[in-house]
C-alpha cells in the first residue's frame, strides 16, 4: 500500500525554494562582478597621460654667487606642462677631500610654496617668492617685463605660475652683491652678504643678506649646495604631480661656470 499521496501538478523534480534563493544569490554576484568590472575599465581607460619632457640642465659653482646656481631650458616636450603640476627634486652626496667627511643634501621645490627668502634691493626686508623662476616661451608678462636679474617680485615668473613649453628657462641663482641686480653677471651694488662675497665657496649672513636669508640655489639644490665641487653629480628629477610619474630624470655634473 502507498500511504504517499502525490497531488495533482506536482513533481518530484521541482527545485526547493532554498535552492532557488542561492542560484539567485549566485546570478547576483556574477552580475556585480561584470558591471564592477566594467566600471573599472572605464576608469582605468580615463587615466591621465603623463607629458614627456626633456631638459639642458646646467648646475655650477663658480665660488662666488657670479655665475652659480641651477638652469634648465626645455628641449621638447609632447604639451605643456603648467608648472603648478611638478615638482622638482634634487638630491647630491660628496666627500670632503680633505677630512672625507660625507655631505648628503638636496630639495624639492613644489609649486606655489615659497622657498626662497631674497633681500630687497630697496631696504632690508625679505621677499618671498618661488624658485626656480620661469623666463621665456610659456612665462606670461601680465605683472611686467620678465626679468633674470629680479624676477623675485614677478608673480608670472614663480614656479607654478608659469608652463613648460619648448625654449622655456628656468633659473636658480645664489645671492651676493645685491644680486637680485646681477644674478650671474656683474657685481651691481655693493653688500656685504651672500655667495662668496668675502671668501670663495662659503655664504656670509651680514648686510642685507641677514639671518634668515635663503637663496635661490639654496631652495633648489638645498643647504650646503656650496660644497659641490666641479665633477661632483647632482641627481635632478621633476614628478608629474597628476600622475605621480617621473617623467625627468637626470645625474647633472657639475660645472666651474
Amino acid at each position: 500500500m502507498n500511504f504517499l499521496k502525490k497531488e495533482p501538478g506536482h513533481s518530484e523534480a521541482a527545485v526547493s525554494p532554498v535552492v532557488g534563493v542561492m542560484l539567485m544569490l549566485v546570478v547576483t554576484i556574477i552580475i556585480a562582478a561584470v558591471v564592477s568590472g566594467f566600471a573599472g575599465g572605464l576608469v582605468g581607460g580615463t587615466d591621465q597621460k603623463a607629458p614627456l619632457l626633456t631638459l639642458d640642465v646646467k648646475i655650477s659653482n663658480t665660488g662666488t654667487y657670479i655665475g652659480s646656481g641651477f638652469s634648465a631650458t626645455v628641449t621638447s616636450v609632447s604639451d605643456p606642462i603648467p608648472t603648478k603640476d611638478i615638482k622638482i627634486a634634487t638630491s647630491w652626496r660628496v666627500k670632503d677631500s680633505n677630512t672625507s667627511d660625507i655631505t648628503s643634501g638636496g630639495n624639492t621645490s613644489t609649486p606655489l610654496v615659497a622657498n626662497v627668502n631674497s633681500p630687497e634691493i630697496e631696504g632690508t626686508s625679505l621677499i618671498k617668492s618661488n624658485a626656480p623662476y620661469g623666463y621665456g616661451p610659456g612665462v606670461n608678462s601680465s605683472s611686467g617685463a620678465q626679468s633674470l636679474t629680479n624676477p623675485f617680485d614677478k608673480p608670472d615668473q614663480q614656479f607654478g605660475n608659469y608652463s613648460l613649453v619648448q625654449g622655456t628657462g628656468l633659473v636658480a641663482f645664489a645671492y651676493g652683491s645685491n644680486s637680485e641686480k646681477a644674478i650671474g653677471s656683474s657685481t651691481g651694488l655693493s653688500d656685504d652678504g651672500g655667495y662668496g662675497v668675502v671668501t670663495d665657496y662659503e655664504y656670509i649672513s651680514d648686510g642685507y643678506f641677514g639671518t634668515g636669508a635663503l637663496d635661490a640655489a639654496q631652495a633648489v639644490l638645498g643647504t650646503n649646495w656650496e660644497k659641490l665641487r666641479v665633477g661632483d653629480t647632482v641627481n635632478v628629477k621633476v614628478i608629474h604631480i597628476p600622475t605621480g610619474k617621473v617623467i625627468f630624470e637626470k645625474d647633472v655634473a657639475v660645472t666651474e661656470g
